[in-house]
């Protein structure tokens, strides 16, 4: 009698085993087991619950497509599962990120806040940058830190136009002397707070903020507090005449250590034991403050795409550090392409039925496993009752 207890007690541990190894996987914030610094730890698909025919497919359209995508990197559940270098750029290689630069600078003024150099994101501007000579500086005073931050500062700007277009003010900026200055130099076109306009020369402009309210430069700053911090191996910040890092562009980095710094914010700011930047500016920073569309909306420096549940930097070309909090993911793209083209919200579909799908077939097999433990069970338990009658 006591044998057939034990038999039956085993298979009940069993069965617990296995669904708590589910639990354990589809656990959206699961506690860490370790941290990149030094480098990533891999995983296959099986071990986090990806299904690999959805990724593989996601591979299959880059191909067909002949998408100029030089790397593809996804970790899930804090393991770099897919790790592809398509073109001559390999693991070792710098990539120019562009705009997803403007997402570091959001991030380090996230920390210069939380440091005490900056009081809050409702501070003027011009407490910083008033030693430059303003135009019409009256109509420039209620500009905030927010509003270069959202991209609502109401300063006349054109930059959705080509690059080669003389009106472009992208390009002005480029060729002028004195960056600073011809940012805040130009007209106001509306009230700040009115209107969202796409504005690189207000991410340098946070760039210069950073630099005049730290004492540091913004390369400094960053190289302090993220780069080092998070064992970043290698990178190269441009800057304008006066040496300010351009807060709009510029940045290069490794796929890799892009991927550390979208894990950083996955894990609210957190590294290890050290709070690198506060949880409440990452909520703040990556939380949709400008409805754009349905499907698009804009943070701090930050896209956010409530409908996949998830927030972006994006730079041009196809430059991406995608974060998906439901699924525990960071999805990093780097590219040579005409960002125009480029399908990424089918992308993070792929990416995120991968996920989805993954779970399933885990939890499928899962309950097959239960459901042929609790028969083997019970026709023990049958046998043994015949044999003893």
């Amino acid at each position: 009698m006591r044998s057939k207890y034990r038999f039956v007690a085993l298979i009940l541990l069993f069965i617990v085993s296995l669904s708590n190894n589910q639990l354990n996987l589809t656990e959206s914030n699961p506690d860490r087991t370790y941290w990149p610094t030094e480098e990533w730890q891999y995983a296959s698909f099986e071990q986090v619950g990806l299904n690999e025919e959805r990724i593989v497919e996601m591979f299959e359209d880059i191909e067909d497509n002949n998408y100029a995508i030089d790397s593809v990197l996804i970790v899930k559940d804090g393991f770099l599962v897919v790790e592809e270098y398509l073109t001559a750029y390999t693991s070792e290689t710098l990539h120019p990120v562009y705009s997803v630069t403007k997402s570091f600078i959001s991030t380090l003024i996230g920390k210069a806040i939380a440091e005490g150099y900056i009081e809050s994101v409702d501070q003027k501007i011009l407490d910083f940058l008033g030693h430059v000579d303003v135009p019409n500086i009256v109509l420039k005073e209620n500009v905030t830190i927010a509003h270069l931050l959202t991209m609502t500062s109401g300063l006349e700007w054109i930059e959705d136009i080509s690059y080669y277009d003389p009106a472009n003010s992208f390009r002005q900026l480029i060729e002028s002397t004195n960056w600073v200055e011809y940012i805040l130099s130009q007209n106001m076109a509306d009230e700040p707070g009115n209107a969202w306009n796409y504005n690189s020369g207000g991410s340098h402009l946070l760039s210069a903020i950073i630099e005049n309210a730290t004492g540091v430069s913004t390369l400094e700053y960053a190289d302090t507090h993220i780069f080092s911090a998070l064992g970043f191996s290698d990178y190269f910040w441009d800057t304008d005449p006066q040496d300010i890092c351009f807060g709009g562009s510029d940045l290069h980095l490794l796929p890799r250590d892009m991927a550390k710094f979208g894990y950083l914010l996955l894990n609210n700011g957190t590294w290890g034991d050290t709070q690198i930047v506060s949880e409440e500016w990452v909520s703040q920073a990556t939380e949709g403050k400008i409805t754009l569309t349905d499907r698009t909306h804009y943070g701090y420096q930050w896209w956010v795409y409530p409908l996949i549940d998830s927030y972006l930097a994006l730079g041009w070309a196809g430059q991406i550090i995608c974060v998906i909090p439901e699924h525990d993911i960071v999805a990093i793209f780097s590219s040579s392409l005409d960002e125009s083209d480029f399908p990424f919200r089918e992308y993070f579909d792929y990416i995120i039925k991968a996920s989805e799908e993954g779970y399933t077939e885990y939890a499928s097999l899962t309950l097959i496993s239960i459901i042929f433990s609790i028969s083997i069970c019970t026709i023990v338990i049958v046998f043994r009752r015949k044999k003893r009658s």
